[in-house]
């Protein structure tokens, strides 16, 4: 749809509100193939049917081909005006780079063909580069809302087994503490590269989770009741488990699910922090920190 609105408005700039019926383009600009394509269009919307309703009948070919060499007069002055985001020295020919690599795939999906020997992850990646040029908020709202990330990353292997789970994600290297573990013992522990904190009952399992910059906003909150003067050794994980509500800031997950599955946990709005663990034992084997982006 992007694309094709992106054409259409450069049409109607060029040869008006009916550009569908307007002799200099049906005559002078489309190839026979495109004429031909057109009419057909023409047909099944209706010989009268508005514009609208003629490109909305028109195919994905039409819209791809109309970036061929053959094209290139009407796009010399207008490709950056339907793509404004396109690079200094870009022009019709990038354009065209993307859309045939998409019209292709378009066409393998909708005939039924298997796509399985393709690099989906390229075809995605060209989809989004594609509506960038046209629209970043487009192109983001669509990042947002794709579930192609997690359907590729969930994908089966030939022996059956899952290509991605969790484990194959979890930083392994949590500080691991315990309800009566003293902020001076924790601060101790955590630095740069062990940002991720686990509380955990004596059995390995997890009773909460949270980060360095926790820590740090309690002892913020405790040093300015107490006039800046904070003895560390006589505050506990307990206590900043009693004053912040950390229920709905992290969540456990066997570290056998898959991954796809495992990142929508993690992009849920208030949830900073996803705990794996052994689905036999119930013990903590690592975690992701939403805000390092690991997955």
């Amino acid at each position: 749809m992007t694309l094709r609105n992106a054409v259409d408005q450069i049409l109607v700039a060029t040869f008006q509100d009916n550009w569908h019926q307007t002799a200099t383009f049906r005559d002078q600009t489309l190839t026979p193939a495109g004429l031909a394509t057109l009419d057909k269009a023409i047909q099944r919307a209706g010989q009268n049917a508005p514009r609208d309703q003629v490109v909305a009948t028109l195919t994905f070919d039409f819209w791809s081909n109309l970036f061929r060499p053959e094209y290139g007069g009407l796009w010399r002055t207008h490709v950056n005006r339907a793509f404004p985001y396109l690079q200094h020295g870009e022009g019709r020919h990038e354009i065209q780079i993307l859309v045939k690599a998409i019209n292709t795939f378009r066409n393998r999906v909708a005939h039924h063909e298997p796509v399985l020997d393709l690099n989906i992850n390229d075809i995605y990646a060209k989809i989004i580069q594609l509506t960038e040029l046209r629209c970043p908020e487009t192109a983001a709202w669509m990042k947002h809302h794709s579930t192609v990330g997690s359907i590729v990353r969930t994908r089966p292997r030939r022996d059956g087994t899952m290509a991605n789970s969790l484990a194959t994600k979890l930083d392994k290297s949590f500080v691991s503490t315990s309800i009566d573990t003293t902020l001076l013992e924790l601060i101790e522990k955590a630095d740069e590269r062990h940002q991720a904190i686990v509380c955990l009952k004596a059995n390995g399992s997890p009773i909460a989770a949270f980060t360095s910059i926790d820590v740090t906003r309690f002892i913020a909150a405790r040093a300015k009741e107490l006039d800046g003067m904070i003895a560390l050794p006589d505050h506990k994980v307990s206590d900043l488990l009693a004053d912040f509500d950390l229920t709905n800031r992290w969540a456990a997950m066997d570290d056998s699910t898959p991954l796809g599955i495992a990142v929508k946990e993690l992009q849920k709005p208030r949830i900073q922090i996803l705990v794996g663990v052994n689905g036999a034992s119930g013990k903590v084997t690592g975690a992701i920190i939403r805000a390092h982006r690991r997955y």
